[in-house]
């Protein structure tokens, strides 16, 4: 089975016993935002130009979730940053969450659980149901760092996102995100700098990191003041 950047980003950051969401929220919703921008560069449906989000192609992408946001785009009355489109995304947040965990339960790799709390209220989990995608995944990503193997384009637009949304630990475990530190520095660097990277995903994918920093700085400094 062929899982996009957000479909990756979500089973990682579930707990795959427990059914839960391991992410701090913030990180997680623009972590999501940019997978959908991400994955919309890589298929070749939308670039960059100056500061502005354009669509490349109106074709669908066959998945719903991708296709809703790329009709959002192409719909806009006007051009917009990727800032605005980030944020724009990030908004709905929720219902992403939500489509996404839907689709890998129909595609049998999540179940929903229904938890009661404190006998009282009823919260949704999602434990792994086939753990074989997820396992392969995880597999693969720390042998990209364990054996310095080669990375495509996915996978360091992947890699990013992990960082970003402080996964690194629950991906690749305590010791080794320390001991990885570096290397996965040095990949994220590798993919700014790559000449082999498709024009269009490498400045989409520049002008996404340097956007989540500022705004998820701006998000822990109203959360500061306001707490």
């Amino acid at each position: 089975m062929n899982l996009n950047l957000v479909d990756q980003l979500t089973l990682l950051a579930l707990d795959d016993e427990k059914g839960n969401f391991i992410t701090d929220s913030f990180s997680f919703e623009y972590g999501l935002a940019g997978a959908i921008i991400l994955e919309l560069s890589l298929q070749e449906r939308i670039i960059v130009e100056g500061k502005k989000l354009k669509v490349r192609s109106e074709v669908n992408c066959g998945d719903a979730l991708l296709d809703h946001f790329l009709d959002k785009i192409s719909s806009s009355k006007k051009e917009r940053s990727i800032q605005t489109w980030v944020e724009t995304i990030g908004e709905k947040y929720s219902s992403i969450k939500e489509g996404t965990v839907e689709k890998l339960i129909k595609e049998g790799i999540l179940r929903r659980e229904e938890k009661k709390i404190l006998w009282i209220f009823s919260v949704d989990k999602f434990p792994a149901e086939n753990t074989k995608p997820e396992n392969m995944l995880r597999k693969r990503l720390n042998d990209i760092l364990l054996n310095d193997c080669e990375v495509d384009m996915n996978e360091i637009m992947l890699i990013s996102l992990i960082d970003m949304c402080e996964l690194n630990n629950e991906v690749y475990g305590k010791e080794r995100a320390k001991e990885f530190r570096k290397k996965i520095k040095g990949i994220i660097e590798k993919g700014q700098l790559s000449s082999s990277i498709g024009k269009a995903v490498k400045e989409i994918h520049d002008a996404l990191m340097a956007v989540m920093v500022i705004l998820m700085a701006s998000a822990v400094f109203t959360t500061t003041t306001t707490s």
